[in-house]
């Protein structure tokens, strides 16, 4: 799960459009150049109710070095409505196609939340296309998951009560403005926007949990895989990053809450860089 970027970090961003295979668009935008010389890009998915401004503040940093790509998943954004056949596959399924669409061959792919499940997915179903994964706070690495947030935030319809919804997510409580209700407001009035995202919800979530878990099946990876995670997360719990296959690196951001890519950008960005180097 994900929320839009707070205010601060959404400034100058300058999107693009892609046409899937099937017709329908997904909003992205690409920063950085590779100064000629062929780099597998870094490419970033947001979470449940996010869209690419949550990755501003690591794009901004990751791109004065790298092709970096960051898109709105279908149904978020300014992305098509249309979520495909639906769920963590459905999406992955998206990703992929937007890949083919833009000429991406092999890409860095950075997920968090649910974007986390989604670039696994992907990574699992084209394992060519992945030359690292970089997990944060993500989904499909356990059952266990707060959906009682998603019905707050879908049944929320002032700021006052968004930002009530919100304060959980983040460890500086002074992130919760009334800007960043109005933001978050205005993102979910657009015209079905709501029923899309609670038709998403029962797609991959059922009450308490998730219903697609791919940990099992991260050893089949033959890419850097690592885990960011922060301990005060109170919708995906960190203990979820226990007990994973020795190849995956985990690192833990202590106090930090579910909204790392936002409040723990520079630590993020540096550990993407490093991934990017090793893979």
């Amino acid at each position: 799960m994900n929320l839009p970027s707070h205010p601060a970090t959404a400034g100058g961003a300058y999107t693009q459009l892609a046409t899937l295979a099937d017709g329908r668009i997904l909003r992205y935008r690409r920063m950085g150049a590779g100064g000629g010389i062929p780099i597998d890009p870094i490419v970033m998915v947001h979470g449940f109710a996010g869209e690419l401004l949550t990755w501003a503040a690591c794009q901004v940093q990751l791109s004065a070095r790298h092709p970096t790509y960051a898109l709105d998943l279908p149904g978020h954004g300014g992305s098509s409505q249309d979520l495909g056949s639906g769920g963590v596959p459905g999406l992955a399924d998206a990703l992929l196609a937007f890949l083919d669409a833009v000429g991406i061959g092999r890409a860095h792919l950075v997920g968090h939340s649910l974007g986390g499940a989604v670039v696994m997915q992907a990574a699992l179903s084209r394992p060519s296309h992945a030359a690292s994964l970089t997990l944060v706070a993500s989904s499909g690495l356990g059952e266990e998951v707060d959906t009682g947030f998603i019905d707050r935030l879908l049944g929320a319809g002032d700021p006052e009560t968004l930002a009530t919804v919100l304060r959980p997510l983040y460890a500086d409580p002074g992130l919760i403005t009334a800007e960043l209700g109005e933001l978050v407001l205005t993102a979910l009035s657009g015209p079905g926007v709501r029923a899309t995202l609670r038709r998403l919800a029962d797609q991959c979530f059922a009450p308490g949990r998730q219903r697609l878990v791919l940990r099992d099946r991260l050893a089949e990876l033959a890419v850097p895989v690592q885990v960011l995670w922060g301990t005060d997360d109170s919708v995906l719990p960190a203990r979820q990053a226990q007990g994973l296959p020795p190849a995956v690196a985990v690192h833990l951001f202590p106090g930090q809450g579910h909204m790392l890519p936002i409040e723990a950008a520079a630590g993020v960005s540096r550990l993407i860089e490093e991934i990017v180097a090793a893979g």
